[in-house]
């Protein structure tokens, strides 16, 4: 089985009932140390609930967390990706839909993953700048010779 461009960026995702509250998905987001839950309808995927979400959408709303549903506030549809997508082609995903998570799924469109527009940049800035060090010490290995 071929891996993933994404294997090092790529994080789980946790999923969470729609119908949860937005306190309760956030106790579990403070717990995990993530920044987001996907939320589930009859354990199938419907939607995203970010630290973002419960910023906007909640507390600056006025909203009470308590009573607030997952479902009310979520982001949908959910935005995918193939896990063989390049890092390029994720990156214009990103900006196409003004988003900075992004779902990875696999042959089967079953949800494998998330990876953040921070950890592609990042990815992507570290592979050039590996590249341009290794260019630099071949060209002055050659300027020695």
């Amino acid at each position: 089985m071929k891996k993933s461009v994404y294997k090092d960026i790529m994080h789980g995702v946790t999923p969470v009932p729609m119908e949860s509250s937005i306190t309760e998905a956030a106790k579990i987001m403070n717990r995990k140390l993530i920044g987001s839950v996907l939320a589930v309808k009859d354990g199938e995927p419907v939607g995203m609930l970010t630290e973002r979400d419960i910023l906007r959408k909640v507390v600056a709303k006025g909203k009470d967390p308590r009573t607030t549903s997952i479902y009310e506030v979520m982001s949908s549809p959910l935005i995918t990706t193939h896990k063989d997508t390049s890092l390029p082609e994720a990156l214009k995903i990103f900006r196409k839909h003004y988003i900075r998570r992004l779902l990875i799924t696999d042959d089967d469109g079953k949800i494998v993953g998330i990876i953040t527009h921070r950890n592609v940049v990042l990815s992507i800035s570290t592979t050039y700048f590996a590249k341009q060090r290794a260019r630099r010490s071949i060209l002055s290995n050659e300027a020695m010779v």
